[in-house]
């Protein structure tokens, strides 16, 4: 009995252990702009919003161009915000958050922001 509840806990313990870092694994996310002009962005690593939270680590915060832009994010969530229209300094968008994970597997993010 007691081996039996020492295997369900390592099975348990198991089940939420992260990717090991040598799994080759970056966790990348691709973001794309279209519309005109250039944006304001804000990427971070993390599962809390704003993104710009002290539970996040910062990515990448400043002006992207229209194209595909791509970072590796080592972290199973990321976060954005951006801004867009013609307040281009301070119309901020809410935060969003996006997996870089399939179950158990990284997968590329994709994100798709509009200037406009």
């Amino acid at each position: 009995m007691r081996a039996r509840n020492l295997a369900i806990a390592l099975g348990i313990a198991a089940s939420f252990a992260p990717v090991p870092a040598d799994a080759g694994a970056d966790f990348p996310v691709f973001v794309t702009v279209v519309g005109h002009g250039a944006i304001r962005l804000r990427l971070a690593a993390g599962r809390a919003g704003p993104c710009d939270s002290s539970a996040n680590r910062m990515i990448f915060d400043g002006w992207v161009d229209v194209g595909i832009h791509s970072w590796p994010t080592g972290s199973d969530f990321v976060c954005y915000e951006h801004t867009s229209g013609a307040w281009r300094e301070a119309n901020w968008s809410v935060a969003q958050l996006v997996p870089t994970m399939a179950g158990r597997r990284p997968r590329p993010a994709e994100i798709l922001i509009s200037t406009d």
